[in-house]
């Protein structure tokens, strides 16, 4: 049985309106996710699009072809909002309006109507970017690091040089691929294409949405809800890992171990509120002061503990005394009352001690010790001579409140 381009409009038509239905359900039950609305939006437009296509033949040219297409544009364009929204991006309603008043406006002139070639050319340049454009979207996006992104920006830029190979093939193919005179079977051809594309767009929509939700619930599972830093769960899978690819290029590595100076007097003074807020406006301080690609684990309480990629020991020590004196010159805010306090750091480096995350925590703790029984407030290095005196001195207790 042969099928007709009719009938793959009209199966599209329900398809399209499941979708949309699908996708305003997904947005009902998430309202933040604000991305499922606009994709939404572009099953149901899609669908008036097809149902215009069909009245083709049955009502005026400007129905079928000038509100049809018109309708189909913003069906892009609402897709392409979708991916603003999906990467936290504000939209962009001109870009939703833009080509389809642009189209509409072209159809109220008889002669562009009367040609062929001229719109599918037109329409072809104005689709092009609307599809070209939500791939870049999703690329801007890409620091997110969801498996099916990428095939959703193939999807897109496959989907957008298809539309544009129809301007060099305006005189070579039959309408809709070209301009040359309507075949059918070339008709359903393009719209089971159409078809297919929305289909797995669908399904790469769906997943990365899934993808993200997981991704979310792995980030705060390893994140500290009060600081925003990694904890120490983040700190034992990616700390072990980071080393052991330091461990295969033979590249430096550095742990600072950091331990604020009489935390407990703070919580005393202040309750622990006051302490939280310490503890909070430290955090922010070293997320200023390292790089993007540094990490920062608390490990409990007032203890942290920072991984510095590709640094050797004097440069943690720079970095460890850029901090101190950061967080000694900051004031924080407890309840109407300025305080200060001030930070013991230790620093312990795979150029000593070599690549075990366990070795380097020790090391850098005997460090902090050191530090503390210097004054506080001062960064030290782990060196043998510091191991070799806290291996021969009993245990220190817990130094919370130190």
């Amino acid at each position: 049985m042969q099928i007709d381009a009719f009938t793959i409009l009209l199966f599209g038509v329900f398809i399209k309106t499941l979708l949309g239905v699908l996708f305003l359900i997904f947005w009902f039950s998430e309202r933040r996710s604000i991305w499922f609305m606009w994709w939404s939006a572009t099953f149901f437009v899609g669908a008036v699009a097809a149902i215009l296509f069909m009245m083709r033949g049955s009502s005026a040219d400007f129905v079928a072809i000038g509100i049809g297409n018109a309708t189909l544009f913003a069906a892009f364009a609402c897709c392409w909002q979708g991916a603003r929204a999906f990467d936290r991006r504000r939209p962009l309603w001109l870009g939703v309006v833009a080509a389809p008043a642009a189209w509409l406006a072209l159809c109220l002139m008889p002669e562009f109507m009367a040609n062929v070639g001229v719109r599918v050319i037109v329409s072809s340049l104005l689709v092009t970017p609307l599809l070209a454009m939500t791939g870049v979207e999703f690329w801007r996006g890409r620091e997110e690091a969801l498996p099916s992104r990428l095939p959703v920006i193939v999807l897109f830029g496959t989907f957008a040089l298809f539309f544009a190979s129809r301007i060099p093939m305006v005189d070579v193919l039959p309408f809709p691929f070209g301009a040359l005179p309507v075949q059918p079977g070339w008709v359903a051809a393009f719209n089971l294409a159409m078809f297919f594309h929305t289909l797995l767009l669908t399904v790469l929509l769906v997943a990365l949405n899934k993808e993200r939700l997981e991704l979310d619930q792995r980030t705060k599972a390893q994140t500290d809800p009060l600081t925003g830093a990694l904890n120490r769960r983040a700190f034992m899978t990616r700390g072990n890992r980071l080393v052991l690819r330091h461990q295969i290029e033979t590249q430096p590595l550095c742990l600072l171990f950091l331990d604020l100076d009489d935390f407990k007097s703070l919580n005393d003074r202040f309750g622990h509120s006051g302490g939280d807020d310490v503890l909070t406006r430290f955090v922010a301080v070293v997320h200023d002061n390292i790089r993007p690609t540094d990490f920062l684990f608390r490990i409990g309480g007032e203890e942290f503990c920072c991984l510095l990629p590709y640094t050797n020991a004097e440069q943690a020590h720079r970095v460890a005394e850029r901090i101190r004196h950061r967080f000694e010159a900051a004031t924080v805010d407890v309840v109407g009352t300025p305080v200060k306090a001030t930070v013991s750091i230790g620093v312990a480096s795979t150029e000593v001690y070599g690549y075990d995350i366990d070795i380097l925590m020790r090391r850098a703790d005997t460090a902090v010790y050191a530090a503390k029984r210097q004054g506080r407030n001062r960064v030290v290095v782990a060196t043998a001579d510091i191991a070799d005196a806290s291996d021969a001195t009993t245990p220190a207790p817990a130094r919370s409140g130190t």
